[in-house]
């Protein structure tokens, strides 16, 4: 079940804690520190967060993506599945997510990015190959994450047209 991340503040705020401090993870923060508190919106004018609920009522994911109000491009998307293996429920709320922010925020756009070599860049390429899109290039040596390395990024975009989800 997707609902407002504000809902489920104090779990989610527990979850994305002990995942942030877990390597698994180093590609969500994009950069060489960690912030370990979310910081959860209490309105979505520019950033829209969800958490998805399992049928025991726990925080399984994060979502959350920002709106530019003039363009209608959605972007900036944060994606946490705290259970680290591919979950159905998380799936589902995934694309319950995406649908809201093109339908009910009438985004005209969806640009994201996510790194060469990361669980996201593989999940991104399925999506725009199954769902519409374009891959618009590859950032070098864009982003040193918390190992000290540092990492291409794979830009990717869908046009409000080319939607067919």
């Amino acid at each position: 079940m997707l609902v407002p991340a504000i809902l489920h503040e104090e779990q989610l705020k527990k979850n994305y804690a002990k995942a942030i401090c877990d390597d698994h993870y180093k590609f969500y923060m994009a950069t060489s520190y960690r912030n370990f508190t979310p910081d959860v919106k209490n309105s979505d004018w520019n950033t829209i967060q969800r958490v998805s609920i399992d049928k025991d009522g726990n925080v399984i994911g994060f979502m959350s993506a920002e709106i530019n109000r003039d363009s209608k491009v959605i972007d900036r998307f944060g994606l946490l599945n705290f259970t680290k293996a591919i979950n159905l429920i998380f799936a589902q709320d995934l694309i319950k997510f995406i649908r809201e922010l093109r339908d009910r925020y009438d985004a005209s756009k969806f640009e994201f990015m996510a790194f060469v070599g990361g669980e996201a860049e593989q999940m991104y390429r399925k999506f725009i190959g199954k769902h519409g899109g374009n891959i618009v290039g590859t950032m070098k040596r864009t982003s040193k994450l918390i190992d000290g390395k540092y990492y291409d990024a794979t830009m990717f975009e869908i046009m409000r047209e080319d939607m067919n989800f």
